[in-house]
């Protein structure tokens, strides 16, 4: 317990820093619908601030210093690997859920705000009422925890060329996924097009609850290969 008090203290820096990031992009997405709205013709709006802000926890969760850094700063104050991979997961998981109770807060600012701006219009979204399920925040919050460890891993095991190697597929894959899937509900032919038919098809080869066997093993085999990287990690100041 002393041992994560003092570790919180010297990261805490890091949640003010991701409180900063998301009071920006709230900013950001304020502006953006008020100048959307100057030409908007439906009278309508959308909460785009609290949305952005939502968003920034996953950047904010994973660039509070790297995980290899903050792995080395643990081990300058004299902890062993085991500590660190405790309390570091628990770590996030607060600056998450901080980051969520931010969000949220902002997005009841931005409604307040609309709501004297735009009397009498239409609220067409709001990423709070459209995802009210608690359980989704805890798996949100478990994601970037989940993630952030990996990537914590990687950067110790291969350095920061391996964790690009990894990053930014990630980053696009996502698009890639979507894109592919509406090419192929439009029936086009292109290239993006037959990736889509084909994870369609590969889908269907097995029920959800067996996809979700298969990604929990393959969950199971990532966790375990980090701690591995994380217990061979060289001590190196």
């Amino acid at each position: 317990m002393d041992f994560f008090v003092r570790y919180w203290k010297v990261n805490r820096g890091g949640m003010l820093m991701m409180f900063a990031f998301q009071a920006g992009l709230f900013l950001m997405g304020v502006v953006m619908v008020l100048i959307i709205n100057i030409f908007n013709k439906d009278r309508d709006y959308a909460a785009i601030g609290g949305m952005m802000a939502l968003m920034a926890t996953i950047i904010g969760g994973l660039t509070r210093g790297t995980g290899m850094s903050r792995y080395r700063l643990a081990v300058s104050m004299g902890r062993t690997r085991r500590s660190y991979m405790l309390a570091d997961p628990i770590l996030t998981a607060i600056n998450c859920a901080a980051g969520v109770a931010f969000a949220w807060l902002l997005n009841q600012l931005e409604l307040r705000l609309y709501a004297m701006i735009y009397s009498g219009w239409e609220l067409a979204l709001n990423i709070f009422h459209k995802i009210d399920q608690w359980w989704f925040y805890l798996a949100f919050i478990l994601g970037i925890c989940l993630l952030d460890f990996l990537f914590g891993a990687l950067m110790l095991r291969f350095g920061s060329k391996g964790f690009a190697a990894v990053w930014f597929p990630l980053c696009f894959l996502p698009l890639i996924i979507t894109g592919s899937v509406d090419a192929a509900k439009e029936g086009g032919t292109s290239l993006l097009a037959q990736i889509g038919r084909g994870m369609v098809y590969l889908t269907g080869l097995m029920p959800p609850m067996l996809w979700a066997a298969v990604g929990g093993a393959l969950l199971l085999a990532l966790l375990t290969l980090s701690v591995l990287f994380y217990r061979k990690a060289e001590i190196r100041m």
